[in-house]
């Protein structure tokens, strides 16, 4: 969802299950968080994919806030759900997703509310 379909997100996809791999291999494997740490597994090479190539426009969301929209949109997690994942207080992914919304919406004022075809 955060790199949408491309060659690229294959990349981050495989780079994250061969360390969520690693992980599951250790002794101290812990099934309870191992959901948790491939979210966070996921996340790291997102951000890491993100910082690399600079795609971010002055226009997009900054990728704290994109990675909140996702989350609670796309995934459609709980917010205690995204905060332990996170490390977040639910507070402050209010604050975050409050953010957003107003993005969204004066993303939405800007398209053309009337039909736009010549007749």
């Amino acid at each position: 969802m955060l790199l949408q379909q491309s060659a690229e997100a294959e990349k981050v996809t495989i780079r994250t299950f061969k360390e969520l791999h690693k992980i599951f291999r250790q002794k101290s494997f812990e099934s309870q968080l191992f959901s948790i740490e491939a979210y966070r597994s996921c996340i790291r090479q997102c951000a890491d994919y993100y910082a690399r190539r600079s795609l971010l426009s002055a226009k997009a969301l900054p990728w704290e806030e994109q990675l909140v929209k996702v989350m609670w949109y796309g995934l459609k997690l709980s917010l205690p759900q995204i905060s332990i994942i996170l490390q977040k207080s639910v507070p402050v992914l209010k604050a975050q997703l409050r953010h957003v919304r107003e993005q969204m919406t004066a993303q939405e004022d800007l398209l053309p509310s009337g039909n736009l075809s010549v007749v």
